[in-house]
């Protein structure tokens, strides 16, 4: 297959400035430079229009003139279910992370999203490195997650949310199901997720998510630890080392999936 044809054998995807199903939509502009410039995409390609908010929309390009993609409507919009609600594939997971270095955050968040993380939140431990936690998200990490998002072909954005203390998570997170990770953890990290109903019977929807939370690689203070084991957060082993804080959260999150996945009722 010529190499043009190859590339385009999966339409690439692209955010949209314009609501999905408005008559003549519109890219994102950030996008619609890549479509031009990077990828040379042309009258008649096919490409998927996205939102971020579970819409799929199959989409051509009937013209390129003056910079700009003049797109038409190539089949019907799909709406694909949130983590965690009926005709999912998975449930709502969130990522409860201690904010590693500043040249590691971006790779995590890449990998959290291409995952299937429904909520990524800062946690500001005391025992963290000596980099603030932003108390808002960035905008380089929302285009990290816009990015990843195309990549993989995710319909919905993951929620990033401001930055919090384990104490401020508990009480956040209280009618949740929190996973503590803990080298030291008497419980499997996957015998733990086999121990409850999934979604959307019983646990892992956006009102009863489940937890994933990492520590500092100095680990969570006394009272942090008490903080979050007073809402029944259970400590849970992944492995006999002390792992960097984006490994255990990324490990974690591959774990959650794959054994969700190995459910009969997922691949139903």
């Amino acid at each position: 297959m010529p190499p043009r044809l190859r590339r385009l054998a999966n339409p690439p995807a692209f955010f949209l400035r314009t609501e999905p199903g408005a008559s003549s939509p519109r890219l994102d502009p950030a996008d619609l430079e890549h479509a031009r410039r990077v990828l040379r995409l042309r009258a008649g390609d096919p490409l998927v229009g996205l939102d971020g908010l579970g819409h799929r929309w199959p989409l051509r390009i009937r013209s390129v003139a003056k910079g700009e993609l003049e797109l038409e409507a190539s089949g019907p919009m799909e709406t694909i279910p949130a983590p965690g609600r009926e005709g999912c594939t998975h449930p709502w997971i969130e990522v409860a992370v201690s904010w590693p270095r500043r040249n590691r955050v971006e790779d995590m968040v890449a990998r959290l999203v291409q995952l299937g993380a429904a909520a990524i939140l800062p946690l500001v431990a005391e025992m963290r490195g000596p980099e603030d936690v932003p108390e808002e998200t960035p905008e380089r990490l929302q285009r990290v997650a816009r990015e990843s998002c195309k990549q993989c072909g995710r319909a919905w954005m993951p929620r990033f949310e401001a930055a919090r203390t384990p104490a401020a998570l508990a009480a956040a997170r209280k009618h949740g199901l929190l996973a503590l990770l803990d080298p030291h953890g008497g419980l499997p990290f996957d015998t733990w997720l086999r121990s409850f109903q999934p979604a959307p019977l019983g646990v892992g929807t956006e009102e009863r998510p489940i937890v994933i939370v990492v520590g500092p690689e100095g680990g969570f203070s006394a009272q942090e630890r008490n903080a979050l084991l007073d809402v029944a957060a259970t400590p849970v082993w992944l492995g006999p080392h002390v792992l960097r804080v984006e490994t255990a959260a990324e490990a974690a999150m591959a774990v959650a999936v794959a054994v969700h996945a190995l459910r009969p009722s997922a691949r139903q």
